[in-house]
């Protein structure tokens, strides 16, 4: 059993197991997946309910889709709520935040890709050793707090855990990454250019250079009109139009002009990929941002170089798969054994933006 484990009952065995109803809170493909679990091993589902300004009769799945006040007075004061869709938005954690108080509230964590083991109690034997190791090595007290809460929320579902360990990414980028006027910054799924913005108001619009990597056509057509504006003011912003990997050959790719674009189980176009050494050509970067959507060990794995040379900070996201939990720390270790690698929770409901944040020299 791992030392840091509270929970030992899955968000599964709880929905298999409670007397109260079970409700969905929210529609779409998390709710799609939850109710599939549910017909297949025989687990009721006796209401969905949404937001009350999303309320308009609608159907989902064979149920009318009511408000949470109606379904309560239809089924009663004790449910047990799943939370079947994913936010970012203040307001909407509000809302969980609320129904958590005076329900039993879970959010089942879901695979992001097809065929991806997920956090289970086989899970957590399995990957004993490497979890522990990480646990153990991890750079302080507050990532070991977001590494225990985030393995206790997968098990269980239970949102409080998420609640319980967040803090700000940019206040985390400022006092763990310290970005200063003299970056090589190499923006990695740089999307429309959010994460070269927030590099500029936490430096004042000072850089020596970015060098963003983006594949989806959309994103960089707007990422280019973010860089033509930044080059009248004298920053410079190199932009390549391409996918990051670990070898420049040409991959399927699902483009869908958002942040989730991805070349996992893609087969709609395929796009040139290059990869960070690549990219870098021999320049001294000193920060690399990579969100490349379940590509960052190939990401890693064609920066050997340039990560192994220069030992830049690290913005990596943790999020992906969950084995990334233990094999993006223990790759990054193999190549910079110095890192001192920090673990941090930023607001979302299920456990995305999970990022490890690495500092070398």
């Amino acid at each position: 059993m791992l030392k840091f484990m509270q929970e030992t009952l899955s968000v599964w065995e709880l929905l298999q197991h409670t007397k109260k109803p079970i409700v969905l809170y929210g529609m779409g493909n998390g709710a799609d997946k939850i109710i599939d679990w549910c017909e297949a091993n025989g687990v009721q589902v006796q209401g969905v309910f949404a937001s009350d300004e999303f309320v308009r009769g609608q159907q989902f799945r064979g149920f009318t889709v009511e408000r949470y006040d109606v379904l309560r007075a239809r089924l009663g004061n004790e449910l047990l709520v799943v939370i079947a869709f994913a936010s970012e938005r203040p307001e909407v954690l509000e809302r969980f935040a609320q129904l958590a108080a005076e329900q039993e509230v879970v959010a089942p964590h879901l695979p992001l890709f097809d065929e991806e083991e997920t956090v289970s109690a086989a899970w957590l034997q399995r990957y004993e050793e490497q979890l522990t190791q990480v646990y153990d090595r991890l750079a302080d007290e507050q990532s070991r707090r977001v590494f225990a809460a985030t393995l206790n929320y997968k098990l269980s579902g239970k949102i409080s855990y998420l609640f319980d360990c967040e803090t700000q990414r940019e206040e985390d980028i400022r006092m763990l990454l310290a970005p200063t006027a003299e970056e090589v910054y190499m923006d990695l799924g740089a999307y429309n250019g959010d994460t070269i913005q927030e590099l500029g108001r936490l430096t004042d619009w000072q850089w020596r250079e970015v060098l963003a990597v983006e594949p989806d056509r959309r994103n960089c057509r707007k990422l280019r009109l973010l860089a033509d504006e930044l080059a009248e003011k004298g920053l410079t912003v190199e932009i390549h139009e391409a996918g990051i990997w670990s070898e420049q050959v040409e991959l399927g790719f699902s483009d869908s002009g958002g942040r989730q674009s991805t070349f996992i189980g893609a087969e709609k176009k395929t796009v040139p990929v290059t990869t960070i050494d690549a990219v870098a050509a021999g320049r001294p970067v000193t920060m690399i941002k990579m969100d490349v959507e379940g590509a960052e060990v190939q990401a890693i794995a064609g920066g050997r170089q340039t990560i192994g040379e220069c030992k830049p900070k690290l913005f990596v996201a943790a999020y992906h798969y969950d084995v990334d939990l233990f094999r993006l720390p223990l790759l990054l270790w193999e190549l910079v054994p110095e890192y001192k690698i920090y673990l941090r929770k930023h607001p979302y409901v299920p456990a995305w933006e999970l990022n490890f944040i690495c500092i070398g020299k």
